[in-house]
């Protein structure tokens, strides 16, 4: 049995099926309704935005408690384990200060805890390649050194169908400049450096879509690519998908749910791609 323990949170999404296999320890965010608190994840997203759309106030996310964190860790060490713990950006949401706060608590020679500057998919690539490469027997001082490098490997880029998610959740960082100017503009939204950026601005959603499948690198030795989809249109999916299809033909390509955390600042209907071309060794 392996002697490192991967823990990640919820907002990676990773399903229940890949988090057995490698033995992932997730620990959840919350979304906060005025008449409930729902753990990320513990309701699927036809069901949350249904929940969304008919309460009085939006709800309001809050990251895992220090405690949630010592919890796993203390167990995890009590096994003999040393810890690679991954999470989503400190740039839209304090879980990688409440993981550290626990490190420090639990036993900080023993556990890392790595930023991924991103959420969803990006941090799921993110986990499921350190979990390979645990399972090739690599410390843990080498996982975290090659995470560290993957982070400029990684992309993320969405169209969102509205602002104001982000604008009302106070996510949408660089993206605030384009309030109140986005009459017949689609924005393309990206990760840089940990934050919501606006990466273009687009007339159409057509036009936004090829605008995010032209990043994707020529050279696919190693590419890893996932459609982020929540609620989304199945016209737009359609177009993604033949733009894909067009780009990247053959290529197996995941549709990733955006977890209800998530999909709490985005909103509905936005669509983008992950993903991260993975170091050749």
């Amino acid at each position: 049995m392996a002697r490192i323990a991967l823990v990640t949170d919820s907002t990676a999404y990773i399903d229940q099926e890949k988090i057995k296999k490698h033995r992932i320890e997730v620990v959840p965010l919350y979304v906060n309704f005025p008449d409930e608190v729902l753990e990320d994840g513990s309701i699927n997203n036809a069901l949350f935005f249904e929940k969304m759309r008919s309460s009085s106030k939006l709800p309001f996310t809050s990251q895992p408690s220090p405690g949630d964190f010592i919890k796993v860790y203390e167990r995890l060490v009590k096994e003999g384990k040393e810890i690679i713990s991954i999470h989503i950006s400190s740039g839209i949401s304090g879980t990688v200060e409440s993981a550290n706060s626990a490190a420090r608590m639990v036993d900080p020679f023993r556990i890392s805890v790595v930023d991924s500057q991103f959420t969803s998919a990006g941090l799921a690539m993110m986990v499921l390649y350190a979990s390979r490469a645990v399972e090739e027997g690599k410390t843990r001082e080498e996982i975290v050194a090659l995470l560290e490098k993957l982070k400029s490997k990684t992309r993320i880029l969405f169209v969102p169908d509205t602002l104001e998610y982000l604008r009302k959740g106070g996510r949408i960082g660089g993206a605030q400049a384009l309030l109140g100017t986005l009459l017949n503009i689609k924005p393309v939204l990206c990760f840089n450096g940990g934050r919501v950026d606006v990466f273009d601005k687009v007339r159409t959603m057509k036009k936004a879509l090829r605008r995010i499948v032209d990043e994707l690198p020529s050279n696919t030795e190693g590419l890893q690519v996932a459609i982020l989809i929540a609620e989304t249109s199945p016209i737009h999916l359609q177009m993604m998908e033949e733009l894909l299809a067009e780009r990247l033909p053959g290529m197996k390509i995941e549709k990733y749910e955006l977890s209800p955390v998530i999909g709490t600042h985005v909103g509905p209907g936005v669509l983008g791609l992950a993903f991260m071309q993975h170091l050749i060794q």
